[in-house]
């Protein structure tokens, strides 16, 4: 590392610093910046390198409770991951993430997971995909009878038990939010001009925040009870006034093929304590698995499925990212057979077998 040119961990004090490097980078308004900051930033789950007394790098974490097959595991959120626009190609990325992955692993976090703008800068630290969105864009004229039906913040707690049924108890490697996490997160979409569209019936059947521009309607987050979904894309494409439309959903919900439906790639996920996954996850099996990791070096060595290391032959060599998408459910182990060294074939057996793919998804991005 160069001439007083050294990583390390945030403190409240650097809460301007990262602002300013956040809206260089990302453009984003006052408004939003001022509620994240105020809200979102947690200086001990974050890095900056620091040059000279400028701050030219950051990433942040913000802790979350992650599901993983049903379980609840301690995780993190990144996010502001930046590098100054004069001081890019300079290798700071790589700095400032292993020391961000090493600190939540000193931190007692088992996990990270985040939907960056391009994933493919992450598979060189080991973060992989690890869940898909679905995209519903276009700008479809709809007329439909009765007028759209909005909710104010007074109301936003009567769509926590839609998120809670239909995402986190549903979607490996979502964050299982409380209810004020949940209303948090209104507020997120709400310091930035988000508005909240529902779907009455007898009761609120889905909801949609969605931000109103000039030329387009983008909705971040769309959540609807089974069957549901087909009227809420209404609603929303009703609100657009045949404006472009995008909306992001699960990748499993079934919609009316009348939608110009698009499936990508969305969410990365990377262990930092591979051990306490294995542990949490409580899979039953009696093979080891040797591990590998370039980034978190506690996460090297033999590991049984109960989380502990061992002397004991391994059935197979696997990287840690690459072995964490199928601990979440997003791949089958054969999926990711390419990275997988068998040593003992009866062991990989037994472990395709315990470990079957589930639904994921990451609806957040902060």
């Amino acid at each position: 590392m160069g001439d007083n040119e050294f990583v390390r961990v945030a403190t409240k004090a650097d809460a301007k610093d990262f602002y300013r490097l956040w809206q260089l980078c990302f453009g984003d308004s006052d408004a939003f910046c001022n509620w994240l900051f105020h809200n979102r930033f947690y200086p001990e789950y974050s890095v900056c390198l620091e040059k000279e007394g400028e701050i030219l790098s950051a990433m942040q974490g913000v802790p979350y409770t992650i599901r993983v097959r049903g379980k609840d595991l301690t995780g993190a959120m990144l996010c502001g991951v930046s590098t100054h626009p004069d001081h890019r190609k300079k290798g700071y990325m790589h700095k400032i993430f292993t020391h961000e992955m090493n600190l939540l692993n000193q931190k007692g976090v088992t996990l990270v997971v985040h939907t960056p703008a391009t994933l493919e800068s992450y598979f060189a630290y080991g973060h992989y995909p690890v869940a898909d969105a679905v995209y519903i864009q276009g700008n479809k004229p709809i007329e439909v009878g009765g007028e759209i039906s909005f909710l104010d913040k007074a109301q936003w707690r009567e769509l926590y038990p839609l998120y809670e049924k239909n995402i986190w108890r549903r979607y490996s490697g979502a964050v299982k939010r409380t209810e004020v996490e949940f209303l948090r997160k209104c507020d997120d979409y709400a310091s930035d001009g988000g508005i909240c569209i529902v779907l009455r019936n007898a009761a609120i059947e889905g909801y949609a925040f969605v931000y109103s521009l000039e030329n387009e309607v983008i909705c971040p987050e769309a959540v609807a009870n089974h069957g549901c979904y087909d009227a809420l894309l209404k609603e929303i494409f009703v609100f657009a006034k045949s404006r472009q439309v995008s909306v992001k959903l699960p990748p499993d919900v079934e919609v009316s093929s009348e939608w110009d439906k698009n499936v990508y790639p969305k969410g990365v996920a990377g262990v930092s304590n591979i051990g306490e996954v294995l542990k949490k996850l409580e899979i039953n099996c009696p093979f080891a698995v040797d591990i590998f990791d370039p980034i978190i070096v506690e996460n090297n060595g033999i590991f049984t499925f109960k989380g502990t290391k061992t002397d004991d032959d391994p059935a197979m060599k696997v990287e840690a990212g690459q072995f964490l998408r199928v601990l979440m459910g997003y791949t089958s182990l054969d999926e990711i057979r390419p990275f997988v060294t068998i040593l003992n074939q009866d062991g990989y057996d037994s472990i395709r077998q315990v470990l079957p793919k589930c639904k994921c998804y990451i609806i957040d991005e902060y």
